[in-house]
């Protein structure tokens, strides 16, 4: 299916849903939503108040993400209950959607979605003991809002991120993750405003809606600043990894037989923390070291080791065992790569059962990153053909990983990475990318995965 049909059923599918949702949420709560005086005023209010923060935002937020108009829906919710709040949110956000000139379908799934998890989130609060227009707020009334925050939210990333999954072609709950934790601590402080919003109508009335329009913008201002900042810091890491990787190119540039050999590391590094559950922050750090792990090797004093004929000296071979901490210490100089970037570079030659180095370290007290990056690292070495020995058959391979497990390897990571097909998928990819072995100095070592200090 190609992924423009597949995003219109996707549409289709959201937009069926909500109407489902709203049609089942009319037979059921028909009675929490009268066309009163009372209900239009503040219908008419927190809409106005919806559109003025959507305007703003789109004038100002330039690829920013995070916003401050679900304040009004939440606060609908409270004031006016799910029937009223979804008509708010989803009028709201049409008018929106069409003044800035919006894709159809673009306005269709928006519209569809904004109705979707206000009307959930409004159902849910008044099932979990919410009362509509609260004079004096009670403890239910602050766990029913927590919830329809919470349910909100989730359904509102959710859908979002059904839609980014499917046109960038990325795992479903990798997006989710990170729709959920990008602006979490800014939608929950800003969620409370919605609180205040429906607690000051009923106190004081319909101008009161607009009396905390300054203290909203306020605070989508200061979390723009904030996330400006971020953008800058990311683009500045950015270019400091280009020249890193520029770096490790040129170090493999050197030697044929290693080409692609960080690239192919980062691979199957970031497939086994995946796998093994590390957060999507940690899996990002973790594919950062092992695209980085021989950055030090670019040092002019590595340079004659790695092309030497023959057989290192014990001088030799210690100064090639230093490049782990060469390389960590290179790493350390950009301040966004220090800590667990730099220690996973810095310990990915220590072996599980202490035998390693630079520090000798044992078991968990190895970083988990350089833990994963050894294995890849191995994996990569057994896989693609040496001037000693072909490429390994992919079962021999897993013997070499159940024999070592314990001793080299964490014997955790060494059983997920045994039977992960996505590392058995990458190991063909790479099989057949890869254009030679390794380089002259690691000629004359055994195989990493048979020596308990391998270079």
């Amino acid at each position: 299916m190609d992924q423009r049909r597949a995003i219109r059923l996707y549409v289709m599918l959201v937009a069926a849903t909500a109407i489902g949702v709203l049609v089942l949420a009319r037979l059921n709560l028909g009675d929490t939503f009268e066309w009163t005086r009372a209900n239009v005023l503040a219908a008419v209010g927190l809409g106005i108040l919806a559109l003025i923060t959507g305007a703003v935002e789109s004038r100002t937020s330039a690829g920013i993400s995070g916003s401050v108009v679900f304040v009004s829906h939440l606060a609908a919710v409270v004031i006016i209950g799910p029937l009223g709040a979804s008509l708010v949110a989803s009028v709201a956000m049409l008018v929106s959607q069409v003044w800035m000139k919006r894709e159809a379908i673009k306005i269709v799934f928006n519209v569809a979605q904004i109705t979707l998890c206000t009307l959930l989130g409004g159902v849910v609060y008044l099932e979990g003991g919410g009362h509509l227009r609260p004079e004096a707020l009670e403890n239910q009334d602050f766990v029913a809002y927590g919830v329809l925050v919470v349910v909100y939210f989730a359904v509102n990333s959710a859908a979002v991120s059904g839609a980014v999954a499917i046109t960038q072609k990325k795992p479903f709950t990798h997006v989710w993750q990170g729709q959920l934790l990008r602006a979490a601590g800014y939608d929950l402080v800003a969620s409370a405003l919605g609180l205040l919003i429906a607690w000051m109508y009923v106190r004081f009335g319909f101008w009161s809606i607009f009396a905390v329009t300054v203290p909203i913008l306020a605070l989508r201002q200061a979390y723009r600043e904030n996330v400006e900042l971020k953008r800058l810091n990311a683009e500045l890491l950015e270019h400091h990894r280009e020249l890193l990787e520029y770096t490790v190119k040129q170090i493999e540039a050197r030697d044929p037989y290693t080409s692609g050999h960080s690239r192919r590391v980062a691979q199957y590094a970031e497939a086994l923390a995946r796998e093994f559950g590390l957060p999507q922050r940690q899996v990002e750090e973790v594919t950062t070291a092992a695209l980085l792990h021989d950055v030090g090797k670019i040092y002019h004093e590595f340079g004659s080791v790695l092309q030497k004929e023959g057989r290192l000296t014990p001088d030799e071979k210690q100064l090639l065992q230093s490049h782990p901490v060469r390389s960590a210490e290179l790493i350390g100089t950009i301040s966004n790569l220090r800590g667990s970037v730099e220690l996973a570079v810095r310990h990915h030659h220590e072996n599980f059962d202490g035998t390693g180095y630079p520090e000798g370290l044992a078991g968990d007290q190895i970083p988990i990153g350089s833990r994963i990056i050894m294995i890849a690292d191995t994996l990569d070495a057994m896989t693609t053909d040496r001037p000693y020995r072909r490429a390994l058959p992919f079962e021999r391979v897993l013997e070499e990983m159940r024999k070592y497990a314990g001793k080299q390897f964490d014997p955790r990571l060494a059983d997920l990475a045994i039977r992960s097909t996505a590392i058995r998928r990458l190991v063909a990819v790479g099989s057949q990318s890869s254009i030679a072995s390794s380089s002259p100095a690691l000629n004359r070592a055994k195989p990493a995965w048979a020596t308990k200090s391998a270079v």
